[in-house]
């Protein structure tokens, strides 16, 4: 087996990628693959040998990790607008031989030294004649590693995770094997960065297996997007809540969605008003879905199932979950616990971090999330919050993601990050984080129609644009 074959069986004139002007199809793309994969053999790149990649959402980033798995080595995507030394940090953990440069990380070539491993542009290579015939893709096992995934994890410290085919695979059969899964005809818009779990699974990876066609979108922009999915007739779109949000308020035709068939919210959970605002103009309800890094990424599902806009839908078939107390002891339907997983999508640890991956990975294979999360009667699954975001405020558990979601639905607020700081009389209390043009005494009065007391903001931090992270979710600790 090998992850590589996603793009083999599907005709050759059958469309698989567009971007901005350039239509590619599937054989175009094999040829392209074959191509590097040539070079890359000649370069002396074999099974086990880690590459980084530094591309946007474009044509580079597919063909680069294709050929890189398809020789039996890893591929460590890399956001290619990182700041030098943040991407030195990664490369140190990894030790990669080359790191591959798609147009999107132009700044980085020439400055080797600075990195810490060589640089080459894909453009230059795809314009260099092949001499060096293609070595075919290689078999792999099925826990060979595929990929390093860079990952806060749940700690929160930097860490780098590691994927095999097998993980990346299976998920990709399970979404295909669930209810309304995604058709050879279905058009994608890629936006969520393909440098993340969410949009190198679900969409990049999912969608070239399936055959369907998938628009690239490289820099996020609301309007822009909006304008893509009318323009291709998209009718499965993806994206983290901040996305949603911007959509929600885009200055957009209310009937920029009327394509989509399918519409999927994952990376944090997705504000009510948001769903709301959504389904109101756009007329499309929103299923959310949860995963992680570490689970390839989804857990649960909220495609094929009636939407319950506070759920994130379902857990995926083959995938067990469990909620658990403090004493690891399951919980009662409609009590908090953490959540466990345990299913072939589970990683195989964080490279060079035993005592990390010992800390959130059991030996008979269950992974504890640091998620809190609550299941009704009928198996749909609630998140509540992260176990280390918690503010404890005179004893009471605060969770910021509740907050949030009451801030949110004041229509002045863009966005809204909460944190815990340090309070002499309380232990903690809860800080907001704002992004929109309204007054603190107008959240405050808000918030005191959604919130128990002990919930309330006691500070309030007015931003123009709040940290988020390419994956959607919120950078509470720089706000701390």
């Amino acid at each position: 087996m090998n992850l590589a074959n996603v793009i083999e069986g599907h005709s050759d004139d059958r469309r698989a990628l567009i971007d901005g002007e350039t239509v590619v199809t599937f054989g175009e793309l094999r040829d392209r693959v074959s191509a590097l994969r040539s070079q890359l053999a000649s370069m002396g790149i074999s099974r086990g040998d880690s590459v980084a990649l530094a591309a946007g959402n474009e044509v580079h980033f597919a063909t680069g990790a294709l050929a890189v798995l398809g020789l039996g080595a890893i591929v460590m995507p890399v956001n290619p607008q990182s700041p030098p030394a943040e991407l030195r940090l990664r490369i140190d953990m990894v030790q990669p031989r080359l790191l591959l440069v798609g147009d999107d990380g132009q700044g980085l070539l020439g400055i080797d030294d600075e990195l810490g491993v060589e640089a080459l542009d894909m453009t230059t290579l795809a314009a260099v004649p092949v001499t060096d015939p293609d070595p075919g893709i290689v078999d792999v096992e099925p826990d060979d590693r595929a990929f390093y995934m860079a990952t806060s994890g749940v700690s929160g410290a930097p860490k780098v995770a590691i994927l095999s085919h097998y993980n990346l695979r299976w998920v990709q059969e399970a979404m295909g094997q669930g209810l309304d899964p995604m058709q050879p005809d279905d058009i994608t818009l890629g936006c969520l960065s393909f440098a993340h779990i969410f949009g190198l699974n679900v969409v990049l990876l999912y969608g070239l297996r399936v055959g369907s066609c998938i628009v690239l979108q490289r820099r996020f922009d609301a309007d822009e997007s909006l304008r893509l999915i009318r323009e291709h007739g998209v009718t499965v779109l993806a994206g983290a809540p901040p996305m949603w949000q911007r959509w929600a308020k885009a200055d957009a035709p209310d009937d920029s969605l009327s394509t989509i068939r399918f519409a999927a919210s994952g990376a944090a959970a997705l504000p009510l008003g948001v769903f709301e605002t959504i389904r109101d103009r756009y007329g499309v309800e929103v299923a959310q879905g949860y995963g992680l890094t570490e689970t390839s990424p989804v857990v649960t599902m909220g495609r094929g199932y009636a939407v319950r806009p506070s759920s994130v839908g379902k857990v995926l078939d083959g995938v067990t979950v469990a909620l658990v107390d403090d004493n690891g002891m399951p919980v009662d339907i409609g009590d908090e616990g953490e959540v466990v997983v345990k299913g072939p999508g589970i990683f195989h640890g964080y490279l060079d971090d035993q005592a990390m991956t010992d800390a959130v990975l059991t030996a008979d294979g269950w992974f504890w999330t640091g998620d809190v999360g609550i299941f009704d009667e009928e198996g749909y699954l609630y998140l509540v919050d992260r176990i280390k975001d918690v503010v404890i405020v005179s004893g009471f558990n605060v969770y910021p993601a509740e907050v949030e979601t009451a801030l949110i639905k004041h229509p002045d607020v863009r966005g809204a990050i909460v944190t815990g700081h340090a309070n002499e009389a309380t232990g903690e209390m809860v800080v907001a984080h704002i992004s929109g043009d309204v007054s603190e005494t107008e959240l405050r009065a808000h918030v005191a129609q959604h919130l128990s007391r002990h919930k309330w903001p006691a500070e309030y931090h007015f931003l123009d644009e709040l940290p988020i992270a390419p994956n959607g979710k919120p950078i509470r600790r720089a706000l701390r």
